[in-house]
């Protein structure tokens, strides 16, 4: 029985592509997370270390919250932006329903490409206790307790939460003194439950939940591996305001490499090669990747009135949390390191005149500090409100209607982290006047933003016939975003000194880099000592008040406009001569500061035919259309910083079949024809990359799912979950791979696939139980295969997952009397390497003059699902 419409129904009478699982199902074949649960779901893929979900192609492409998600998650009727919370401990789950294609209608907000409903295990009218320990290796244990019953009559409450440990993590740090990581795992949850009975026609059910997490796992944890050398270049492209910490481990010598003996690392740790190349989890880092979630409060309500012919139901709630992520940058665990000097150089001539006693200033090679870390940070607080009407007769004619108001204010980083330098640096005293920049942040872009959504919807069933019904729905959605977008760039590399020193007359002193000025490089205030010291006497006094530091980048790569403003930017537009701009600089923190915001609606719906022509047979064809508001390119200061609403128009033909008690057959053929995808797609802003959303004309996504279950004898179960995607961009833009290091122009992306979207899955599960006098023993086994998938729409190998397949094996003992139930089981048996998902490339340089420093075919990034796991779970109920 699920609530897909709203309503209680049979899953073989509901005319969508529909799965649903039940705890007692997730126990007997091992579904524990929501990877799990994607595992078993035809075209439903889930990327752990993002929390981005994606159904027929159509998904979350990112975590910045100014731009929707694709894939709505309801828990117990309240949307929440997490997908994580849907692989909820069993415990504490009644069952899951994951509903494919657009949900245009009912479940309107972001539900374009699916939803998924969980539903948490309700307060019993008698009482019951139980209590759960699970445990495995890389010392896991997670200890489990549930407790219900009536308080008074009518009235019934559920005590529920777990505590949960994993000392060890999936990935292992070469450097000594350092923790594992992946998975490593802190974090612990209550939930509270009211259920009241006010009379015979109103009822009410409320839940209170919290949980923390203290984790070196969870989304955003280290969840794989660069599947490349490192790249050594003097500066990355991704972010070349900065000295590349990997270039500490060049084999280049001379003015292309390092000064021979200066590298430092972190530790004494002598590791100068990727780990990860002979070990995929084996990696080398200073700086540990950690994830706190605080402050998490999530407060539902469901209110049902009944009267004689129909319900008026309210659902509502809160929920807020704080989520932060920090770890390392560079990914190395390069501590310092010198640039040589070039023949000739200032620098070398300086510290010859100081030898002399000519110069007053010395200088050396300069010494870069490599220790680069990040901060990526969500604050997100939301609430909403639904209440609907829908009949309750036996009649021909069902209908529901009902009103939806959504607000969240979110505060966060943007399409990136903000990124900061550890210790004393030139970065924190910005040159020519630009304000302080004490935390060493190098760029650093977040917003604050609200969203609102506001909707009314209806869809009525008319049984025509006692074997045909005809649906029809509507829902009228207003999308409201506005907002705040912050930005600092500060620059400590050749690239910004480069244009500096000519710029300020010093042309004849040769170029503003690293090799030419060492440690002299950026500090200004020097300089009138350096003009004494070669015969120029005062000269380059006027030089000296213009400061030893850094170059502030704010305002030469912030955005210009026209008169008119740009599209989705709100705040003033002031221009200066034919240069507009729109935005502010604090003069006191150097971050600049714009407006942003818009408005979007769409009319979505559905209309469906379902046929009925004998029990246990069902036939549907189903037109839906889906739609997302428009999305912001928030935190990145964009010259174009909105994308277009996304449309999809679903065509859908299924078929539900029972045979007897023995075979249950779903099918589902489906055609998406899918309008403006808001698409990330890194951009080059001067020396910076940033992520800026662009709308894909058109695509289509096209496919077969099956849901087969065969029981031929009682004691054997046979189940196969099926699908093939077949997913293509039909028309865009010409578009820029920065990631592509042969081919630097804009090319075509016609004919690639859609992002996360592998062309076959396939999960099989077979289950053989022994009846025994004192209980049942039931041994199962699964078989999971996933074919490629692609990371954004550059359908190129380096931005690619490889297809994998896994093996699960489990034993279910449950004895008679269902006082207790012990569980035995291995996952990933044969410890095969499984890609979680497609992540996009390292960009890579291409030098022309530095053999080592090319790298043609980019920097693969692969996510991997868990090694081989194994453990023990005791279930034990009370009553």
């Amino acid at each position: 029985m699920v609530t897909a419409e709203k309503r209680e129904q049979s899953l073989q009478d509901v005319p969508i592509a529909i799965s649903a699982f039940t705890s007692k199902q997730r126990d007997l074949v091992g579904i524990s997370s929501i990877q799990d649960l994607t595992n078993f779901t035809p075209g439903f893929v889930y990327q752990s270390a993002n929390d981005r979900a994606s159904m027929r192609g159509i998904g979350r492409l990112t975590n910045v919250h100014s731009v929707d998600g694709a894939v709505a998650i309801y828990i117990d009727g309240l949307f929440t932006t997490s997908t994580v919370l849907a692989g909820g401990p069993p415990l504490e789950t009644d069952r899951v329903e994951i509903l494919r294609g657009p949900q245009g209608t009912l479940y309107g907000r972001n539900a374009i490409g699916g939803t998924v409903n969980v539903i948490s295990a309700r307060p019993t009218d008698t009482p019951y206790a139980e209590v759960r320990a699970i445990a495995e290796n890389f010392g896991f244990t997670n200890f489990q307790g549930a407790a219900s019953g009536p308080l008074a009559e009518n009235l019934s409450v559920r005590v529920s939460g777990y505590k949960l440990n994993q000392n060890e993590g999936y990935y292992t740090n070469v450097n000594k003194g350092m923790p594992t990581e992946g998975s490593k795992r802190d974090e612990y949850e209550v939930q509270f439950q009211v259920k009241a009975q006010f009379g015979e026609n109103a009822d009410l059910w409320m839940n209170y939940k919290t949980l923390e997490w203290n984790n070196r796992g969870g989304p955003g944890a280290r969840a794989g591996y660069l599947n490349g050398p490192y790249e050594t270049g003097l500066t990355d492209p991704n972010f070349s305001i900065v000295y590349n910490s990997a270039h500490g481990y060049t084999p280049e010598t001379g003015v292309s490499g390092i000064v021979p003996g200066s590298l430092v690392q972190f530790g004494s740790g002598t590791t100068t090669t990727n780990p990860a190349l002979s070990d995929p989890r084996k990696f080398n880092t200073n700086e540990a990747q950690h994830v706190t979630l605080t402050d998490v409060h999530s407060f539902t309500a469901n209110f049902a009135y009944h009267l004689p012919t129909f319900d008026i139901k309210y659902i509502g709630g809160l929920q807020n949390y704080k989520y932060d992520l920090t770890g390392d940058t560079d990914a190395t665990n390069v501590k310092s390191y010198q640039i040589p000097l070039a023949a000739g150089s200032v620098c070398g001539n300086v510290h010859t005149l100081y030898g002399f006693g000519i110069s007053t200033v010395d200088c050396s090679p300069m010494t870069v500090n490599a220790d680069n870390t990040y901060h990526y940070f969500e604050y997100p607080t939301w609430y909403s409100h639904e209440i609907n009407i829908a009949s309750t007769t036996d009649s021909p004619l069902q209908w529901i209607a009902g009103v939806y108001y959504y607000n969240e204010k979110y505060s966060g980083t943007g399409s990136t982290a903000d990124f900061f330098l550890k210790g004393q640096s030139s970065l924190q005293t910005p040159i020519l006047g630009a304000a302080p920049n004490p935390d060493g942040v190098w760029s650093a872009g977040h917003y604050a933003l609200t969203t609102e959504s506001k909707a009314v919807f209806g869809q009525i069933d008319w049984k025509a016939t006692d074997t045909l019904k005809f649906t029809l729905g509507l829902r009228y959605t207003k999308d409201h975003k506005f907002g705040t977008e912050y930005r600092r760039i500060v620059c400590n590399s050749d690239v910004c000194y480069a244009g500096l020193y000519p710029a300020i007359g010093l042309a004849g002193f040769g170029p503003g880099t690293a090799a030419n000025w060492g440690s002299l490089l950026g500090n200004l205030g020097a300089l009138p000592a350096v003009g004494k010291a070669f015969g120029l006497g005062n000269a380059l006094a006027p030089l000296g008040g213009l400061g030893n530091g850094a170059m502030d980048l704010t305002a030469t790569l912030a955005p210009t406009t026209t008169a008119a403003g740009a599209k989705g930017v709100t705040s003033p537009t002031v221009c200066t001569g034919a240069v507009c701009k729109q935005y502010t600089i604090d003069p006191a923190t150097g971050v600049a500061a714009r407006n942003l915001g818009d408005t979007s609606d769409a009319v979505t719906g559905t209309f469906g035919v379902q046929w009925d022509p004998s029990e246990g047979t069902m036939g549907y064809a189903r037109y839906s259309r889906g739609y997302k508001a428009f999305g912001l390119s928030a935190g990145s200061f964009l010259v174009a910083p909105e994308a277009d609403p996304e449309f999809v128009n679903s065509y859908e033909i299924g078929f539900k079949k029972s045979i007897g008690r023995t075979l249950q057959v779903n099918a589902a053929l489906y055609y998406l024809d899918y309008r403006n995808l808001q698409a990330p797609v890194t951009v080059r802003v001067g020396p910076t990359n940033v992520n800026q959303f662009i709308n894909v004309a058109k695509s289509r996504s096209d496919g077969l799912e099956l849901d087969v279950i065969w029981q031929p004898i009682q004691p054997l179960r046979l189940t196969l979950d099926y699908s093939y995607d077949e997913t293509r961009i039909l028309k865009s833009d010409l578009l820029v791979d920065v990631n592509d290091n042969v081919n630097t122009g804009a090319v075509s992306i016609v004919g690639n696939s859609l992002p996360q979207a592998p062309k076959t899955k396939i999960a099989v599960n077979g289950s053989y139980s022994f009846f025994m006098e004192p209980g049942t023993l039931t041994l199962s086994a699964s078989y999971i295969y996933r074919d490629k998938a692609y990371a954004n729409v550059f359908s190129k190998p380096w931005n690619s997952a490889p297809s994998w397949d896994q093996i699960d094996l489990r034993a279910h003992w449950a004895p008679k009397g269902n006082k207790y139930t012990i569980i035995a089981y291995v996952k990933n048996v044969a410890d095969t390497d499984g890609y979680d998902a497609a992540v996009v490339a390292s960009n890579r340089n291409r030098s022309a003059t530095v053999a080592s420093d090319q790298f043609l075919n980019g920097g693969q990034n692969l996510e991997l699902t868990p090694p081989r796991t194994y453990g023990l779970e005791l279930q034990y109920r009370f009553f």
